[in-house]
């Protein structure tokens, strides 16, 4: 693992590499059992694939800090950054925004308002890949701390034209990319994986042009009827969530 160069936290009292950071919010979301659950879950309502579920919830731990990477971000881990506002907004825009490079037409300019409609406000008799991805990744990153912003005010104003990624964590995020393949197996989160790693590889700093995410009140707030497969996303986010507390709380009580 080295000497650290990208932080997911750095603080007075003890530190964390982004990298490492992912990687075992990544094994300790594949090892639960809530992951088993939903798999079988999907597997019985919808017909969706149990490796690829399982493969999906990996996926979103991967991406859930990547908006960390950012120069704007990193600038202030040269001493202490224990606050990254926003950055879960960002590492959603561009979980969106790989949706859309690996060609998720639910993700496209055209077609990402409706999708948020349909998949947070609709029953769906089939959960197409792009609709499955949405909800197993992209909303689970945007919503992973849900408790420290009110997500029901976020607009365009308040999300990323570009990630600027710090080229410090280039090399420590490429080796990660390149283990993940032997964690995930299905076709889908291996080629959002793959997409990642060769804008790694070729050393590609800003990504442009990411997605607006159209979040809307009523898709956070509709709990009287939720549609059925909204339960995709909040089992996704449950584990997410545990896992990210019981990685945090336990490699940033460490001395730097």
């Amino acid at each position: 693992m080295g000497t650290c160069r990208c932080y997911a936290f750095r603080g007075t009292e003890g530190s964390e590499c982004l990298a490492d950071h992912l990687r075992e919010v990544m094994a300790c979301s594949r090892g639960r059992w809530e992951t088993e659950g939903l798999a079988r879950k999907l597997s019985v309502l919808y017909g969706v694939d149990r490796e690829l579920a399982k493969d999906l919830v990996s996926l979103a731990a991967l991406l859930h800090d990547v908006g960390k990477a950012d120069s704007v971000y990193q600038s202030s881990c040269e001493r202490l950054c224990e606050e990254f506002q926003n950055h879960y907004i960002l590492s959603a825009q561009f979980a969106a925004y790989l949706g859309r490079a690996v060609g998720l037409r639910e993700l496209s300019t055209e077609e990402i308002g409706s999708t948020f409609n349909v998949v947070l406000l609709r029953e769906v008799k089939e959960l197409t890949e792009g609709y499955l991805y949405t909800l197993a990744v992209v909303i689970p990153v945007l919503s992973h701390h849900y408790a420290q912003v009110n997500l029901a005010r976020l607009t365009s104003k308040d999300q990323f034209k570009e990630l600027r990624l710090c080229e410090s964590c280039l090399d420590e995020l490429r080796e990660l990319l390149a283990e993940a393949p032997s964690v995930v197996k299905s076709e889908l989160p291996r080629r959002v994986i793959a997409v990642v790693y060769e804008i790694l590889s070729k050393g590609v700093q800003v990504i442009s042009d990411l997605p607006v995410i159209p979040l809307r009140r009523e898709h956070l707030f509709n709990l009287r009827r939720p549609p059925p497969q909204r339960f995709v996303a909040d089992a996704v986010l449950g584990v997410l969530n545990l896992c990210d507390g019981v990685v945090a709380s336990r490699s940033r009580s460490k001395p730097s």
